[in-house]
């Protein structure tokens, strides 16, 4: 399922999108170590209007949850972290808003489009809404490998060409260096590993239970997270009690 997603937005990519571009901008998201967000925003708007996003909405809509998301054009409230600390201990709200706050991440980075109308535009915005989300139930730390991780999930479960081109530019990349050559494919295939034994995420309506514990909703996402090592956001953020 994954790898032909895979295989198909390759070769979109290969024929639609300019690639002195988009390797330009994956070059730079590799330099800044996955902590430029405003990168990620370029490469999403490089690939807006081409096929490989078209046919990554498509796949979203195939998605029964997400279908319906597209539908209602749900976004949810805004997220304010310092009324989300409030939350109980042990709860979605609470443990994004303490994760956030503890590395001085806003909850509106994403910024915002002038129409939700096109169908791309909506996606890109519900990617970027719920991405540290995605962080929050698999594990993966918000900065370095883990992005890595987190992003190969929603690469493969959708293709999504961004995300795609992020991770496949950091394995090319990484061929240039000579120690520790391998460390990005390892980093990428933790997220797609996990595409194996979770269910989808983009059609989750997180802003809806954000009261319910992180465990419960792993649960039903059927989501064992990353708890140790380099990429995970337990042992890099130890100091955090929660």
């Amino acid at each position: 399922m994954g790898y032909q997603h895979l295989k198909d937005t390759l070769k979109a990519i290969a024929i639609t999108a300019p690639a002195a571009r988009a390797f330009e901008l994956t070059v730079e998201f590799a330099l800044g170590e996955g902590k430029d967000t405003a990168t990620v925003g370029r490469l999403e708007d490089h690939f807006r209007d081409r096929p490989a996003m078209k046919a990554c909405v498509e796949r979203m809509k195939a998605d029964p949850r997400m279908r319906k998301c597209f539908d209602d054009r749900y976004m949810g409230p805004e997220l304010d972290l310092d009324e989300l600390v409030k939350y109980p201990r042990g709860s979605l709200g609470y443990t994004y808003a303490r994760v956030l706050k503890h590395l001085g991440y806003a909850a509106h980075f994403y910024g915002d489009r002038p129409s939700l109308v096109e169908d791309t535009d909506y996606a890109t915005m519900r990617v970027r809404k719920t991405h540290d989300f995605h962080h929050i139930v698999t594990g993966f730390s918000m900065i370095g490998p883990g992005e890595l991780g987190v992003i190969a999930i929603t690469a493969l479960q959708y293709g999504y060409p961004a995300f795609m081109t992020l991770d496949l530019g950091a394995i090319a990349l990484s061929m240039m260096r000579v120690e520790g050559w391998g460390q990005a494919v390892a980093d990428v295939r933790a997220g797609w590993e996990m595409v194996d034994r979770i269910k989808p995420l983009m059609g989750v309506r997180w802003e809806d239970g954000l009261d319910k514990p992180v465990d419960v909703w792993r649960r039903e996402l059927e989501i064992e997270p990353i708890r140790h090592g380099r990429n995970s956001w337990y042992e890099v953020l130890a100091d955090l009690e929660l």
